[in-house]
């Protein structure tokens, strides 16, 4: 039963989304103090040695960059056990920026307790466009950040709605999607009805001010979706929630799964 929990860091700038914070920090935004970024992964860090996933997948973590003093924060995040760590470019693969760029070095990443088979694809639209095609226990992930550009996400949805076609298996599509149009975004891939939105109903995951928004999204197939259970996890140094998901192999019950995580625990 893989569990895999998905978050969008905000680069760890310790902005919670409140008015309070953006004000107050907002020169967090030109540059991060380094002790700044450590409290917030090192939180993150706490909170995923208490969930135990068998994935965790970041977007808006920084390898390097002019903003947070070229300061490498996956290192922090990496654990003895993680058999699988890969940290990619968010932007279009062929683009390459100078040292002093400040896209350089954003980036979306992942941690996995297992070896993994993955692929780092790039979407044909847009500037955000790396995907995470990753399998896990026969499970299909692809991880995204979508354009805040609303025709550009339609494109974007539409290519990873073709992606999703190109393998008879189960499969969670993750990410923030940016759909500040709401649900209605998702059509081009739910439109088929070949998935659920599983957090469709579960309340907002992104906080500006008084705003509230279900930008991170949660999709998986209808072959899975009676097996899954979701939850919006508090992540108070970014604007995001976290999303975790359990995926219980076929037959076991929810209570024999929590059965199974007491006895972990």
């Amino acid at each position: 039963m893989p569990r895999i929990v998905y978050a969008n860091l905000g680069y760890s700038r310790d902005i919670d989304g409140s008015l309070g914070h953006h004000v107050r920090r907002v020169h967090h935004h030109i540059y991060t103090p380094r002790d700044v970024q450590v409290r917030s992964l090192t939180f993150v860090k706490e909170m995923l040695r208490e969930m135990k996933p068998d994935l965790s997948c970041f977007v808006e973590i920084d390898r390097g960059s002019l903003t947070n003093g070229f300061f490498d924060q996956l290192p922090i995040l990496r654990e003895d056990h993680h058999a699988t760590v890969q940290i990619d470019s968010k932007y279009a693969l062929e683009r390459k920026f100078r040292r002093f760029s400040i896209s350089k070095g954003k980036s979306n990443a992942f941690l996995a307790s297992q070896p993994l088979q993955f692929e780092a694809r790039y979407l044909d639209f847009g500037k955000k466009r790396l995907v995470y095609d990753i399998d896990i226990e026969g499970i299909r992930v692809l991880i995204a950040h979508c354009s805040l550009l609303r025709r550009v996400r339609e494109r974007q949805f539409e290519q990873i709605a073709a992606w999703t076609r190109e393998k008879d298996a189960p499969t969670v599509v993750m990410g923030d999607f940016n759909i500040f149009r709401g649900c209605r975004e998702l059509e081009p891939l739910l439109h088929d009805r070949r998935f659920v939105h599983l957090n469709g109903a579960l309340g907002p995951t992104f906080r500006l001010g008084p705003y509230r928004a279900s930008l991170d999204t949660c999709l998986v197939s209808n072959d899975i979706a009676g097996r899954c259970e979701l939850e919006i996890v508090n992540q108070p140094f970014s604007d995001h929630q976290m999303l975790r998901i359990d995926i219980r192999p076929e037959g076991e019950t929810l209570r024999e799964q929590i059965e199974k995580q007491a006895a972990v625990a």
